[in-house]
């Protein structure tokens, strides 16, 4: 099953057009022909599926058969906030991962402990584009710009349950069976530090502002691993 993102504009009535790169992947990488089908999503939650009815020089037309309301999405809102990491490779993982996984929105953090300083946002966003196509989901994450920890901390009302995840947590604060006692969050955030945790006042302040704190078991894991393991958590739990 081959999966086509496009953008809302290029939806009309019952007739998607393709084009630029996923015109290229459709004609010239797979090779598909008049009366093939292919699922085509806009990234905000519809997914279609379609018949491709003709090509030209650099467009597909595809007529539409059946339209579904979030394909392949999970019933909650999960936001994962995690800081930059010091090798680049690490937070592209966290971020194709936990597209696949089914998180709304990706926030990079600043922390006291962060090393880098700056994000390649554009390719973030190539990575989470290649993960939604890869795993079928209809809704495309967002991904917010670099932002400090205590300006997303004291401004994270909006959700059901914010959690922050902590090494130093005792266990009986264990992410899994924390959740089966928030069973009707609507929304979830759940923030990661960097490679050296989050300061004392750093997890002072989210606790002030509400937030959770939470261990994702007894062994120390690697941000990035934390992110997945507990991304993975929320939305197997709830």
């Amino acid at each position: 099953m081959d999966f086509f993102l496009v953008r809302p504009d290029q939806i009309h009535e019952h007739v998607i057009v393709l084009g630029g790169e996923e015109y290229k992947h459709l004609s010239r990488v797979l090779r598909k022909k008049a009366g093939d089908h292919v699922f085509v999503t806009d990234g905000r939650g519809m997914m279609y599926d379609a018949i491709i009815r003709s090509f030209s020089r650099s467009e597909a037309e595809c007529t539409i058969v059946a339209a579904y309301e979030r394909w392949n999405e999970p019933r909650l809102e999960v936001t994962v906030a995690v800081s930059l990491l010091r090798n680049p490779s690490r937070f592209d993982t966290m971020i194709e991962k936990t597209t696949e996984l089914g998180v709304t929105t990706i926030i990079p953090l600043l922390c006291e402990r962060t090393v880098p300083k700056h994000e390649k946002h554009a390719r973030l966003e190539r990575i989470a584009v290649s993960a939604l196509k890869q795993c079928g989901r209809s809704i495309l994450p967002t991904i917010f710009v670099l932002t400090k920890f205590d300006t997303l901390v004291r401004s994270a009302d909006r959700f059901s349950l914010k959690l922050v995840a902590h090494e130093q947590t005792e266990q009986s604060q264990f992410l899994g069976s924390l959740l089966q006692h928030h069973k009707d969050a609507a929304s979830v955030l759940l923030v990661v530090g960097p490679e050296g945790g989050l300061t004392p006042e750093e997890i002072e302040l989210a606790t002030e502002n509400g937030f959770i704190p939470v261990s994702l078991g007894p062994r120390r894991l690697r941000s990035e691993t934390a992110a997945i393991s507990g991304v993975s958590w929320i939305v197997g739990g709830m």
